[in-house]
Protein backbone atom coordinates (compact mmCIF):
# COMPACT_ATOMS: atom_id res chain seq x y z
CA UNK A 1 0.00 0.00 0.00
CA UNK A 2 1.48 3.33 -1.04
CA UNK A 3 1.70 6.35 1.23
CA UNK A 4 -1.18 8.76 0.53
CA UNK A 5 -0.29 11.73 -1.66
CA UNK A 6 -1.07 14.16 1.15
CA UNK A 7 -1.60 13.73 4.85
CA UNK A 8 -4.11 15.88 6.72
CA UNK A 9 -2.30 19.06 7.70
CA UNK A 10 -1.27 19.47 11.33
CA UNK A 11 -2.32 23.08 10.91
CA UNK A 12 -4.19 25.04 8.32
CA UNK A 13 -3.07 28.53 7.36
CA UNK A 14 -0.94 28.79 10.48
CA UNK A 15 -3.83 27.75 12.73
CA UNK A 16 -3.43 24.52 14.68
CA UNK A 17 -6.07 21.85 14.29
CA UNK A 18 -8.68 21.76 17.05
CA UNK A 19 -7.61 19.41 19.83
CA UNK A 20 -10.55 17.05 19.28
CA UNK A 21 -9.63 16.67 15.59
CA UNK A 22 -5.98 16.09 16.43
CA UNK A 23 -6.91 13.45 19.04
CA UNK A 24 -9.19 11.70 16.52
CA UNK A 25 -6.46 11.59 13.87
CA UNK A 26 -3.81 10.35 16.31
CA UNK A 27 -6.20 7.66 17.57
CA UNK A 28 -6.91 6.59 13.98
CA UNK A 29 -3.19 6.21 13.29
CA UNK A 30 -2.76 4.30 16.56
CA UNK A 31 -5.45 1.83 15.43
CA UNK A 32 -3.57 1.33 12.13
CA UNK A 33 -0.36 0.53 14.03
CA UNK A 34 -2.13 -1.91 16.35
CA UNK A 35 -3.81 -3.68 13.44
CA UNK A 36 -0.50 -3.98 11.59
CA UNK A 37 1.16 -5.40 14.72
CA UNK A 38 -1.62 -7.96 15.06
CA UNK A 39 -1.18 -9.08 11.46
CA UNK A 40 2.62 -9.10 11.73
CA UNK A 41 2.38 -11.57 14.64
CA UNK A 42 1.29 -14.23 12.15
CA UNK A 43 4.10 -16.60 11.20
CA UNK A 44 2.84 -17.46 7.72
CA UNK A 45 2.88 -13.99 6.09
CA UNK A 46 4.59 -13.74 2.72
CA UNK A 47 7.69 -11.52 2.82
CA UNK A 48 6.22 -8.87 0.52
CA UNK A 49 3.09 -8.50 2.67
CA UNK A 50 5.20 -8.36 5.84
CA UNK A 51 7.27 -5.52 4.31
CA UNK A 52 4.13 -3.62 3.27
CA UNK A 53 2.71 -3.91 6.79
CA UNK A 54 6.00 -2.73 8.31
CA UNK A 55 6.03 0.30 5.98
CA UNK A 56 2.38 1.09 6.76
CA UNK A 57 2.99 0.85 10.52
CA UNK A 58 6.07 3.08 10.24
CA UNK A 59 4.13 5.66 8.20
CA UNK A 60 1.31 5.67 10.76
CA UNK A 61 3.81 6.13 13.61
CA UNK A 62 5.46 9.02 11.74
CA UNK A 63 2.07 10.61 11.19
CA UNK A 64 1.19 10.25 14.88
CA UNK A 65 4.41 12.04 15.80
CA UNK A 66 3.76 14.80 13.27
CA UNK A 67 0.21 15.30 14.50
CA UNK A 68 1.25 15.25 18.13
CA UNK A 69 3.99 17.82 17.53
CA UNK A 70 4.93 19.33 20.84
CA UNK A 71 1.47 18.57 22.31
CA UNK A 72 0.79 15.58 24.50
CA UNK A 73 -2.13 13.63 23.06
CA UNK A 74 -4.40 11.79 25.44
CA UNK A 75 -6.69 8.97 24.31
CA UNK A 76 -10.28 10.05 23.80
Amino acid sequence: MAKPASWPPASQGGRPLPQNVRVFLVDSERRVVLHCQKLLAQDDLPGELRQRLLRLAAAAEDQMQRLAGAHEIKAA
